[in-house]
């Protein structure tokens, strides 16, 4: 009994030695060194933490809610690949003089101003450091990032009367017109000052002194006017409108900025044109055509409008057509066509060999061997027919496959088969697959027509699924 126990006593030290050992053991495969990414830098770091968040705590980082780690902060370090952490920023941002402050990972201005509800419009400024920035380019700075954003002001610009909508975040009137492109004379008559700060809403007047130059009858005419209207002008230079001449700018219109008029010479031509609809054709089985070829049983006809069509020349040059009037002349007459299912056994030589055959068709051929089932090897020899896959097998689609099982075909260049497999096609194409041995493999990629041989079987599909 004494000896039962001493052996016990030992049994236990041995066991939890073993214990200890592979907690040791266990503890030191933990402490082996992680890659740490935090944000653009590469860390490495030792430390005995089971989770993503202990070895970011290791590394001396306090994690906020908005951080983002990968893998998940509290799964367990299960390898030892990199560990993603990416720290939130604060964002301090004024917008049109109202601060914003929001803590995100996110880099890309844009996403920011519109995490805040902002959204960015093309000539809004951003100014970070002091200097404009692109809202769609990441920024790359850490710590807090201080944001100015200046939202575009609307401002209507009245130019000879014809109004300009401006959009610009420039501090006063004349940075925005010169941003614009919109160039200002001394001679010009402005409503405001180009000082005046820019304000939501703003609204200038700009009547400039123009020169005239006006096209008439392959002719060039230039004078000096202060009209406002194309029509004074016109007036004034003894240029008349008739019939259904017109001018550009309309006689209506303001004077263009470049002072610049062209007057159309207008004249008209008509014609007649008839205009043909398609009719439809339905289709009926025809014992006395031969199988895949149609015969008319009521030919169709087209339906036909005429209408008269008026051409119109500016200045001798056709620039529209239109339809002042339209009749009809005839209905479309739908037609009925029958599809044949006479079967006719006929007699071909094809590269040397005399088949007797009562049907052919056009197929598009690819092929395939055991080793490429699967698109991978796997040796399978198998069909849907359960005949051995070897030369002579031929795969259809399954509509094929159903109709013409067993059915034996010759094709020129790859000899007699039968059709004993299936597989998806070509959509929209007739296709089939030429079986091969693995050692007598041949890649075929082409067009060629494959021949139904006698004896016919009982049931033939008169239209090819």
């Amino acid at each position: 009994m004494k000896i039962i126990k001493k052996n016990w006593v030992w049994f236990s030290i041995f066991v939890a030695a073993a214990l200890l050992l592979g907690v040791v053991l266990i503890l030191l495969s933990l402490y082996q060194p992680v890659t740490l990414r935090v944000n653009d830098q590469v860390l490495t770091v030792r430390s005995l933490a089971l989770t993503p968040a202990g070895v970011i705590r290791a590394a001396g980082y306090n994690i906020q809610p908005e951080d983002e780690i990968c893998p998940k902060p509290n799964s367990l370090l299960l390898s030892k690949k990199p560990i993603y952490y990416q720290r939130a920023i604060i964002y301090t941002v004024e917008i049109d003089g109202q601060l914003e402050q929001l803590r995100t990972t996110e880099r890309l201005p844009a996403n920011i101003l519109q995490a805040l509800g902002v959204s960015v419009q093309p000539k809004d400024l951003l100014i970070h450091n002091g200097l404009p920035i692109d809202p769609s380019e990441p920024l790359k700075s850490e710590g807090e990032i201080l944001l100015q954003f200046i939202s575009a002001k609307k401002i209507l610009v009245n130019i000879d009367e014809q109004e300009i909508a401006l959009y610009s975040s420039q501090p006063t009137l004349g940075m925005a017109l010169d941003e614009a492109g919109i160039a200002v004379s001394s001679a010009d008559i402005l409503s405001k000052d180009l000082d005046t700060s820019l304000h939501e809403g703003l609204t200038l007047t700009i009547q400039r002194a123009k020169s005239i130059r006006v096209e008439v009858d392959n002719q060039q005419i230039e004078g000096i006017s202060a009209r406002r209207t194309v029509g004074e002008v016109l007036a004034e230079l003894g240029i008349g409108l008739q019939d259904l001449d017109f001018s550009i700018p309309a006689e209506n219109e303001a004077l263009p900025s470049d002072g610049k008029i062209t007057v159309v010479r207008v004249n008209e031509a008509i014609i007649l044109e008839k205009e043909e609809f398609p009719f439809e054709n339905t289709y009926e089985p025809d014992p006395n055509t031969e199988l895949d070829a149609v015969s008319v049983f009521v030919p169709g006809q087209v339906g036909m409008n005429v209408s008269r069509e008026r051409i119109r020349y500016h200045d001798d040059e056709e620039v529209a057509r239109f339809v002042d009037e339209r009749w009809k002349a005839s209905d479309p007459e739908d037609g009925v066509l029958g599809y044949g299912t006479n079967v006719v056994v006929r007699t071909e030589t094809v590269y040397g060999e005399t088949i007797e055959y009562w049907r052919k068709v056009s197929v598009y051929a690819t092929s395939y061997a055991p080793k490429y089932q699967g698109g991978a090897y796997t040796g399978s020899t198998s069909t849907a027919s359960g005949m051995k896959l070897t030369k002579g097998v031929i795969a259809v689609t399954r509509a094929w496959y159903n109709a013409m099982l067993n059915q034996r075909v010759f094709v020129p260049g790859y000899g007699y088969g039968i059709i004993a497999d299936m597989g998806g096609g070509i959509p929209g194409t007739p296709w089939i697959d030429l079986g091969f041995d693995d050692d007598n493999y041949e890649s075929w990629h082409s067009w060629t027509t494959m021949y139904f041989l006698t004896p016919v079987p009982g049931y033939v599909p008169a239209l090819l699924p």
